[in-house]
């Protein structure tokens, strides 16, 4: 990347936008310019267009539109989707409207009608017809339907309208007989695939009667609810022999707890309800005296006890306590209570009785009895468990084959059933289609041609000659390597345009007359020079020592700094012009000082710099205006501008000058202009617009900016005088001058003032090297 580009890289980055809308207006800028050509452009497409428009031969279309709908589904793809299957099938029926089968009969039936149906193949031989009709015939399926349109294009409607109309009966008989032909092949080949399925479902019925014998079948099926009786009589067994496993487990923890108490003297009483609930709660009873009867009258009391309870609750809120009802009530409590009691006594009375007959061992006898009848049970029902379960697993084998064979001959008699059914649809549908083909609408033209239609060919004659025009301008801008416009200038030296000079009318003169400020400073070719020392006074700046270069040779730097010079003068200020240019010294040459001392005197002696520049020092015939001559060209320009002596000979100029002008050589010329501008407070580049080429300009720029040079903006000479146009005019300020009796005669009426434009806002900051 250029150092130009790197030195504007923080602000390129901040306006990146308004680069871009720059580049759209200078590209608006080109076309404007080159106006001309995107004119005569669009006329000459215009006018081809016209001509093409009104001498075209009239084509007129005719549509006709078919719905395809499939009745069956193929049994023999299963590869797809049924919505892909159908998107093929679809597309598939639309190239064969295209296919030579469908055209040879539409060729057929078009042979048959009036000479008028035949107006587009009227003068080519028969066999072309196909290649004819091909080429003007379209057909596409409407998007996300099954409806295929067709069209023709014709010289003539009718003629469109018959075309059509063959090639959708050509179509439609096709379609027929291709039917016809695929059922008789489909019904052959399934009728000898159902007569193979039949032959092997009726051997596999065969081999599941005899399976259905030896495994002695009942006609329990899978999924039925009714279990077979040996399954049955398995599950039985099964529960009875856990049922008499939780029984032995059970004695065996009473039979082990009871002796535990045995030794120790505990309670084993309660040892007696679960060991035998019903011998257990009789002996206690039998023990105390009672009887069952009694229990349960003792229970029915105390439920009768609670119900009371309840009613002398409910009853009291409503009556008092000397109420019948509330007296009563009480009395039947108080009887139940003491009744209930008395029970309780007599109860505990004999309780401790029964701990002392020999429980312990009436116990131990129960258990160890009922003990040894669950073991005999448990082993005889394990015995009769494991024949049972070993004749269950035989029978399962048989049933699990039985099912295998049952499955068998269900899924060939379901693929018969499907193969029969295959065969009758197509035999149904041999009348009409597995695919049908409706007509949706009939053969039509709206009688208006589709081709030539003028709003496409104004819009083909719009983009194509404005696409040229606007092509032919860019490339007319690239070819044209020049800066047309101060803006343009501005923006891609992206520095500011200092002043605009016009071309000056070569006097032939030397020395001070032939400066134009000086010998002509009412003139408006003067106001320009003016117009750069003011903006140079409000660049924000201290520009008290500049320096002038050019890109090239002939730009008429020298020029420019001669009459900036004189215009500083005028305003007063003493004023130094130093002939830095060592090679083609032509501040010496305009002033004639050929010969004498000079600069390359001062950089090459020993002496004192300021002596022998203050002896050098030559005057101009400008009040104020003072120059140093190049002097003697030497050999090495750039080694003596390189030296100490040139740094002491500008300070000695800043010193004794108000302002210091350097004259230097062409950027591209030498790398002279560099070494004096990094010495100096700023440098200015002229640029002659119709000269220059933009690209050496550039370089120029990126050179001295990458010598770190302080450039403070161009200065634009011999410009032309186009002021409405692209070109360089001046706008205001040129359309008056300062005539007779008004101009500024006396020097030091053209002093200007300019602490009072401080305030001004139209001055030009320029910008600083990176």
């Amino acid at each position: 990347m250029s150092l130009l580009a790197d030195n504007a890289a923080p602000q390129d980055g901040q306006d990146g936008a308004a680069d871009a809308v720059q580049a759209a207006l200078r590209f608006l800028r080109v076309i404007r310019y080159r106006k001309s050509y995107v004119i005569t452009s669009l006329a000459v497409a215009a006018l081809l267009g016209g001509l093409y428009y009104f001498t075209a031969t009239r084509v007129y279309q005719a549509t006709a539109q078919l719905l395809i709908t499939q009745s069956g589904a193929d049994v023999f793809n299963t590869s797809m989707s049924a919505g892909t299957q159908q998107d093929s099938l679809i597309l598939t029926y639309e190239r064969l409207f295209s296919s030579a089968v469908v055209l040879d009969g539409a060729v057929q039936r078009l042979a048959k009608l009036v000479p008028a149906a035949r107006i587009d193949v009227a003068t080519v031989p028969r066999d072309k017809w196909a290649g004819v009709l091909r080429d003007n015939l379209s057909a596409s399926v409407v998007r996300r339907t099954n409806i295929i349109e067709l069209g023709y294009r014709s010289k003539s409607p009718p003629a469109a309208e018959a075309v059509v109309g063959a090639i959708v009966d050509s179509y439609l008989e096709f379609m027929e007989k291709n039917h016809r032909d695929v059922s008789v092949e489909i019904v052959t080949i399934l009728e000898k695939e159902r007569k193979e399925k039949e032959n092997e479902l009726q051997l596999k019925q065969k081999q599941l009667l005899e399976i259905q014998e030896e495994a002695g079948d009942l006609g329990m099926r899978e999924g039925s609810t009714v279990v077979h009786p040996v399954v049955q009589r398995v599950i039985k067994l099964n529960d009875a022999l856990v049922d008499v496993q939780k029984q032995r487990l059970q004695l065996e923890a009473s039979l082990t707890a009871i002796q535990s108490a045995i030794r120790t003297g505990g309670d084993l009483r309660q040892h007696l309800l679960t060991v035998e609930p019903t011998v257990g709660r009789e002996l206690i009873m039998n023990a105390m005296g009672l009887s069952p009867q009694a229990v349960e009258m003792i229970n029915i009391m105390q439920r009768k006890l609670l119900d009371d309870r309840a009613k002398l609750e409910t009853i009291r809120e409503h009556k008092g306590p000397t109420h019948p009802d509330v007296q009563e009530l009480l009395r039947n409590i108080r009887n139940a209570e003491q009744h209930i009691a008395s029970y309780q006594n007599t109860l505990n009375a004999p309780m401790s009785q029964v701990q002392g007959q020999q429980l312990g061992t009436t116990l131990l006898g129960m258990v160890e009895q009922k003990l040894e009848n669950a073991r005999e049970d448990e082993k005889k029902f394990s015995e009769q468990y494991n024949e049972a379960e070993a004749e269950a697993i035989r029978m399962n084998g048989r049933l699990a084959k039985l099912q295998i064979v049952q499955n068998e001959v269900q899924r060939l008699s379901n693929y018969h059933d499907i193969l029969l059914d295959r065969i009758a649809n197509i035999d149904l549908n041999s009348r009409g289609e597995d695919v049908r083909v409706a007509i949706v609408s009939d053969p039509s033209s709206s009688g208006l041609p589709v081709s030539p239609k003028l709003s496409m060919v104004g819009l083909l004659c719009l983009l194509g000659g404005g696409g040229v025009g606007v092509a032919l301008a860019y490339v007319l801008d690239l070819l044209d390597d020049r800066f047309r416009s101060p803006d343009e200038l501005k923006e891609q030296l992206r520095m500011p345009v200092l002043a605009m000079v016009r071309k000056l009318t070569e006097s032939g003169d030397n020395g001070a007359d032939s400066l134009q400020v000086h010998v002509a400073s009412s003139s408006v070719e003067s106001e320009a020079f003016r117009t750069l020392r003011t903006t140079l006074a409000f660049s924000g700046q201290e520009l008290q020592r500049i320096a002038i270069t050019s890109s090239e040779p002939s730009d008429g730097k020298t020029t420019v700094l001669a009459n900036l010079g004189a215009s500083y003068a005028q305003a007063g200020k003493r004023t130094l012009l130093i002939d830095c240019d060592l090679r083609r010294p032509g501040l010496t040459k305009l002033f004639q000082l050929r010969g004498t001392t000079g600069v390359s005197n001062i950089l090459r002696a020993q002496d004192e710099v300021a002596l022998m520049a203050a002896e050098s020092t030559q005057q101009t015939g400008v009040d104020g205006l003072e120059i140093l001559a190049c002097g003697p060209k030497p050999p090495n320009p750039a080694e003596l501008l390189s030296g100490d002596r040139l740094v002491d000979l500008i300070a000695w100029a800043e010193v004794n000058y108000d302002q210091v002008l350097i004259d230097c050589p062409p950027v591209m010329a030498a790398s002279d202009a560099a070494i004096v501008g990094r010495l100096v407070d700023g440098m200015m580049l002229v640029v002659q617009p119709e000269k220059n080429h933009r690209r050496l300009v550039l370089r120029a720029v990126e050179h001295l900016l990458a010598m770190h040079v302080n450039m403070i903006g161009t200065v634009a000479n011999r410009v032309g005088e186009d002021i409405g146009g692209y070109g360089y005019g001046y706008g205001y300020g040129y359309g008056y001058g300062y005539g007779e009796g008004y101009g500024l005669d006396d020097p030091d009426d053209a002093q200007v003032d300019e602490e009072s434009l401080d305030s001004s806002p139209d001055h030009v900051t320029p910008r600083r090297a990176a």
